[in-house]
């Protein structure tokens, strides 16, 4: 078993104890779909790590050349906009498998086992709706911006492969919420 979470609230007095996490029942119920997903979204993460440094470094440079040379590096505000998008997208993936999404509880931890897997398998599907909307319309949008030749205002960076990133990022995000959900419910399946 592992440790509990060492941001989240203890179960309330009289409460049953809070129900699997998602990396017990990955590890239970996942198999070889688990181990792909990791595959998958891993190189994601490391992008997203590498484009934080590049913003880092170029944030650092645009200090150093306001401070010391009262001449910043143009183009900055751009930059910033770019990375964040792909920072996100990129990272969303990885934040699902680990569950490591911002959530509230409070009735959540209140609920028997099975009421906890039948809500998380609802949210996923719900969730998988939702996101398969979202690439979609990233998707659309890459190609208008495409078709379009749109373009940043100072450096001139054309912006569909920032949304490409975006359509990537989204797509491995409902992969890792179709893993988690179809995790979710050989779980629930199989507590009756």
């Amino acid at each position: 078993m592992t440790a509990p979470d060492p941001g989240s609230a203890p179960a309330p007095p009289g409460a049953e104890p809070a129900g699997p996490t998602i990396e017990e029942l990955q590890r239970r119920y996942g198999g070889r779909l688990v181990g792909w997903l990791q595959l998958v979204h891993l190189p994601l993460l490391i992008g997203a790590g590498v484009v934080m440094l590049g913003l880092l470094a170029w944030t650092v440079a645009d200090i150093v050349a306001r401070s010391v040379f009262n001449n910043p590096l143009s183009g900055t505000v751009e930059l910033t906009e770019l990375a964040v998008v792909a920072m996100v997208y990129l990272g969303l993936s990885y934040a699902e498998s680990r569950d490591t999404h911002i959530a509230v509880d409070l009735l959540y931890v209140r609920l028997p086992v099975r009421a906890q897997l039948a809500l998380r398998v609802f949210a996923g599907l719900v969730s998988l709706v939702v996101i398969a909307v979202m690439t979609w319309r990233l998707y659309v949008y890459a190609g208008q911006l495409d078709a379009g030749g749109y373009i940043t205002g100072i450096l001139q960076i054309p912006l569909y492969p920032v949304a490409l990133l975006a359509v990537l990022g989204a797509a491995t995000f409902g992969l890792a919420v179709l893993v988690n959900t179809a995790v979710s419910m050989r779980a629930l399946l199989r507590r009756r």
